[in-house]
């Protein structure tokens, strides 16, 4: 079983990495400083608790850490993600950023996609593509040459505009002197009224009906702990099938979770990206739908071994044994359902679940195992 999960693992890294057949440099640090006078040449993998890159990057860079600050030049595509992301370069390519707070005020030749609690386009920001936001506080100062998509509690729009907005938001503002050169549709509880400084070169469109009342919790609280009792039973199963797998995730998750951070951040794109690609070889249409169920899959599991980390560490579980996982298992989802009922930080928890369990979940499948969840048979 252990021969095959590591062949498994080996086809997916092959295809994930298929487009990017160059070296990739992998930097694990607690802090990663790249001056201006410096040159990332190949496509580089950064996991640091602080990342200032001020040089020049001439190919694809994945990063991941607590606070994140890009003021160089990069030339290819910038995934990123953490506590806090400062977007102040030059971006040749597409730029995705995810992070509780996302700050953005340099040049952009591709298109952005940032995901955030806040999430700030800065008024000396200029974007030659289109944009998309993702958050609870949305705010769009910056010039902007494509069309805008805004997904929000909170939505605040000025700047320049060239093509058409789309918000969904509970409150939108469109500030004073803000240009749109299309149309504005929007979702909300209200209609919008324009200021008569705002310029609107197409139409005002209120789109589907408006928003209902904002509700602090899921309305089928019962149905959604069913579905934690039926994430419990799986667990339970997964966990003693695959004793030792689930032992190295957690223990990945103890001890490397800025790596599980990256490669779970890179999983959750790349995947399925991979997969889209495949329908166009010759034989990949079955291969794709595979990824897609073993994507699925590892979705499913992340909050899992997730839970189960989050468990042990509010018993104080310094070890877990097949004796003591069911409750340890049992309050890490009992936690992780809780936060989830309230629907303010619903999504943005459950992304970051995803993002560690997958990561969790893929550098698991290239680890030696250990033995973590073990009885005193085991020991003995």
């Amino acid at each position: 079983m252990r021969t095959g999960i590591g062949k498994f693992g080996i086809l997916l890294g092959a295809l994930l990495f298929t487009q990017h057949a160059g070296a990739i440099e992998f930097v694990q640090r607690d802090q990663f400083i790249s001056s201006e006078a410096e040159t990332l040449r190949d496509e580089t993998w950064i996991s640091a608790q602080t990342i200032t890159i001020s040089g020049e990057t001439l190919d694809d860079l994945f990063a991941a850490g607590g606070v994140l600050d890009l003021r160089g030049n990069f030339k290819s595509d910038v995934w990123a993600g953490g506590d806090q992301v400062i977007a102040a370069g030059r971006f040749s390519d597409h730029v995705r950023l995810i992070s509780r707070t996302v700050q953005v005020s340099g040049t952009f030749g591709g298109s952005l996609t940032a995901m955030g609690t806040t999430v700030k386009i800065d008024p000396s920001a200029t974007i030659a593509k289109n944009v998309l936001c993702l958050g609870e506080n949305i705010i769009s100062e910056g010039s902007v040459a494509g069309n805008v998509r805004i997904v929000a509690q909170k939505a605040t729009l000025g700047g320049k505009i060239a093509g058409n907005v789309s918000i969904t938001a509970q409150e939108i503002v469109i500030l004073p002197g803000a240009m749109i050169g299309g149309d504005l549709s929007y979702t909300a509880p209200k209609e919008l009224v324009l200021s008569p400084s705002v310029t609107l070169g197409g139409k005002l469109i209120r789109t589907f009906e408006p928003l209902p009342p904002r509700q602090f919790l899921k309305p089928n609280l019962a149905g959604h702990f069913g579905f934690a009792f039926a994430a419990l039973l799986t667990g339970l199963v997964f966990s003693s099938i695959f004793s030792r797998y689930t032992a190295n995730t957690v223990q990945l998750l103890r001890t490397s979770r800025g790596a599980c951070l990256l490669t779970g951040f890179a999983a959750l794109f790349l995947i399925p990206m991979s997969a889209f690609l495949l329908i166009f070889t010759l034989v990949g249409v079955p291969l794709c739908v595979l990824m897609i169920l073993f994507y699925c899959i590892l979705l499913y599991l992340s909050k899992v071994v997730v839970g189960l980390w989050l468990g042990a560490l509010i018993l104080r579980r310094k070890e877990i044994s097949k004796h003591n996982q069911a409750g340890a298992l049992a309050v890490g989802l009992l936690v992780i359902y809780a936060l989830t009922a309230f629907t303010a930080i619903s999504f943005f928890i459950s992304i970051l679940i995803a993002i560690y369990g997958l990561g969790a979940l893929i550098l698991a499948l290239f680890r030696k195992p250990v033995l973590f969840i073990q009885s005193p048979n085991d020991i003995n």
